[in-house]
């Protein structure tokens, strides 16, 4: 018996090691690198196959002619690379090296963190030989630092470490140093979020992005189907935000001649009809909005309370309602909205294009709404909003960039989904004043692929909910509203709008409860650009969930009074 079990143990350790050897292959393949020297090698499996950027007027090619080789920096003492190669090269020919600090050490990836010996200068040395003794004064230069590393990949060791944006700043600062003429590239893959890596206009010259990258495929949650042409879109279409040229360079899984002159054209073509608004510099530039630092400034206390346990204590100013076709239709919605307008309040629509009277959801609602398919029902939802002065902030399709498809406007094309929300901020034009218009992403990964525009923006809303997986339940294991917050804060950089919570909740035991919204006080009181909060007073919607129970956000009055009480210090 004894035998048996033993040997079960063992088959079922051999089955645990084989298994983790497969998913972890690429950081145990770096565990073992041998201290290699230096090297530089042509870097074919990924040549620069065309350029493109969002000005107007600016030039979209092919690249025919444009060399690029990968430089690994293994040892960090010595340079000890022949510049023989690239010396043959005309000056007038531009070239491109991918620098990619190893370090080679004896540890996995997962444990060596270059962009930590990066930041604490252990390749100071290297890299100035690199420029001085390398390069020189050549021109036509550009280096590209440590490549896809927004990629939540294990496929290189500086990925999965942070610290991105710094070693950026600090190796472009080296270069500048010791050879001001080369040109840094920012070398994302174009991944979803490709921005939180962003390290700054005065830094980057140049960006890239790369066709079915080494990294994603050993991914399972990027799609690896879409066709090349609309994979390429929305690559450049997440740089759209940069000012600057952005190189197509290709990779093992794509073909060198999968970008041709017709596929540039017709990228040309789409950016071009859309560049005045989807790619409008003056829809997307950063703003210049000072948000008051006034620690007596009035913030909004709202609620999503449809059994109205709350909505009648004194602090709350505003109440959340969500309005699909249905409630549109029956007169739900223009029922629940005279109750809060006679209580007083001020009210936050969510217009949920969904549940059309016909039993039906529409998959094409983004694209139907932009059509004018639903003007009646649209008219009827501004008729009813109009019928007050009270300050009414309407939000439209929300949580747009959440990869899943509980709603049918999530996980579509984000030039679909801006065409629409701008159809309905301007269906009405102009708005009256008391009518302000919310952009409400849930904050997720790569949200600003979906941003509409600054003209037709007032306010960014973003939810919190303790609840970083489905099957957490003990409370302990949930991120706090700070952690949450500052991370969808981070994202949000670039467009700089008032801020408000329109969907918060923190679910467990009363104590726990209380010890969140006391961090969620906190860091609403000390951040200026948050004008509001709205708290989700209910249990979720069970359908979601499956057989999953779905979370209870709701709390005591003794909870929200300690929640205003600390917001108040």
């Amino acid at each position: 018996m004894k035998k048996i079990v033993l040997y079960t143990l063992l088959i079922v350790g051999i089955l645990f090691l084989a298994r983790f050897i497969v998913k972890h292959r690429n950081s145990i393949v770096n565990s073992v690198r041998i201290k290699e020297a230096n090297s530089l090698k042509p870097n074919l499996s990924a040549p620069i196959l065309a350029v493109f950027s969002f000005q107007p007027g600016a030039t979209n090619k092919i690249i025919k002619s444009f060399p690029h080789y990968i430089i690994k920096l293994n040892d960090v003492d010595h340079w000890k690379i022949n510049r023989e190669e690239i010396a043959q090269i005309p000056d007038s020919v531009p070239i491109m090296f991918t620098i990619e600090t190893w370090g080679g050490k004896l540890i996995s990836s997962y444990l060596y963190n270059p962009i930590a010996d990066l930041l604490t200068g252990k390749f100071d040395q290297v890299i100035k030989q690199l420029c001085t003794q390398f390069i020189r004064t050549r021109p036509n230069v550009y280096f590209r630092l440590n490549p896809e590393m927004e990629v939540p990949s294990n496929r290189y060791p500086w990925q999965r470490h942070g610290g991105d944006i710094k070693a950026f700043t600090y190796f472009s600062a080296l270069c500048k140093t010791f050879a001001p003429q080369i040109m840094q590239v920012w070398g994302p893959g174009g991944y979803p979020g490709t921005m939180e890596c962003y390290p700054g206009d005065d830094l980057v010259d140049a960006a890239s992005v790369t066709l079915k990258c080494d990294s994603e495929i050993l991914l399972d949650v990027y799609p690896k189907d879409y066709p090349v042409k609309y994979d390429l879109m929305r690559r450049l279409h997440r740089l759209r935000f940069i000012n600057k040229p952005i190189f197509v360079i290709g990779s093992k899984q794509s073909a060198n001649d999968s970008i041709d002159s017709q596929l540039v054209s017709s990228l040309s073509e789409q950016i071009s009809q859309d560049i005045s608004i989807v790619y409008s510099p003056k829809n997307f530039q950063r703003s210049l909005l000072k948000f008051s630092t006034d620690s007596s400034r009035k913030i909004e206390i709202g609620l999503y309370d449809p059994q109205s346990i709350l909505n009648a204590e004194k602090p709350v100013t505003v109440e959340h309602l969500f309005v699909d076709f249905g409630s549109l239709s029956d007169g739900t919605f223009q029922n629940q909205f005279n109750q809060v307008i006679n209580r007083g309040h001020k009210v936050i629509v969510t217009f949920e294009p969904f549940c059309h009277p016909n039993g039906e959801n529409d998959m094409n609602v983004l694209q139907h709404v932009s059509e004018g398919k639903y003007d009646r029902e649209i008219a009827k939802l501004y008729s009813v909003i109009n019928s007050t002065s009270k300050q009414v902030y309407l939000r439209y399709a929300h949580e747009m960039e959440i990869p899943i498809t509980r709603y049918p406007w999530q996980s579509q094309d984000p030039v679909i989904y801006i065409k629409s929300f701008r159809y309905f901020m301007t269906f009405q034009n102009p708005l009256p004043a008391n009518i302000k218009r919310i952009w409400g992403p849930a904050g997720d990964r790569g949200s600003l692929e979906w941003w509409p525009g600054n003209d037709v923006v007032d306010f960014i809303s973003i939810a919190i909910y303790g609840l970083p997986d489905k099957n957490i339940t003990d409370p302990k294991k949930q991120e706090s509203f700070s952690t949450i917050f500052n991370r969808k804060y981070w994202r949000m950089r670039f467009v700089a709008k008032p801020i408000f919570i329109t969907e918060f909740g923190v679910k467990g035991p009363e104590e726990y409860k209380t010890n969140c919204l006391e961090n969620a006080s906190e860091t609403i009181r000390e951040n200026h650009q948050i004008v509001g909060v709205n708290y989700f007073n209910m249990s979720d919607t069970p359908k979601a969930w499956g057989d999953i129970e779905p979370p209870d956000w709701s709390i005591s009055r003794k909870s929200f009074y300690h929640f205003l009480e600390v917001l108040k210090e």
